[in-house]
């Protein structure tokens, strides 16, 4: 069975939250050699869901809270396609016993909105990548 190796634990930092410590994620098994580590200090939004649809979906810091804050890492780092990405924030939803039509719920929601999020951390990626790049190779592009 899938499992999270420790709890979330977070802290808020203006309208910001961090994570004060590592946590990993094993899909599949505690055995899988299919893992995630979510460093310490990252930075999360926990899941992008409009205000007006908390009442029905729960709060964005709810039970699902660190399955979100995995599938952002997710998101942010791009180990895995976003297809997979979405698939594993499916599967950790049921490790927390979050309720299958919560799951569903959630799951179509990033299906159908998360493109946005995913190619809007392609860009930041590739502007990074470019500040790192050595003058002179800039300068030879």
């Amino acid at each position: 069975m899938s499992s999270f190796t420790a709890p979330l634990d977070v802290r808020q930092h203006g309208d910001q939250w961090f994570t004060l410590r590592a946590f990993v994620y094993y899909a599949g098994s505690l055995e899988s050699d299919e893992y995630y580590t979510v460093p310490a200090q990252f930075r999360t939004d926990f899941a992008s869901i409009p205000r007006m649809l908390w009442t029905l979906i729960g709060h964005p810091a709810g039970k699902y809270a660190q399955a979100a804050v995995l599938h952002d890492w997710l998101y942010a780092t791009a180990p895995v396609s976003r297809q997979r990405a979405d698939a594993l924030f499916f599967e950790a939803m049921g490790v927390l016993r979050v309720r299958r039509s919560r799951q569903w719920a959630l799951w179509s929601g990033v299906r159908v909105g998360g493109w946005w999020a995913w190619w809007g951390h392609r860009r930041r990626a590739r502007k990074e990548a470019q500040k790192q790049k050595p003058e002179t190779e800039k300068a030879t592009s």
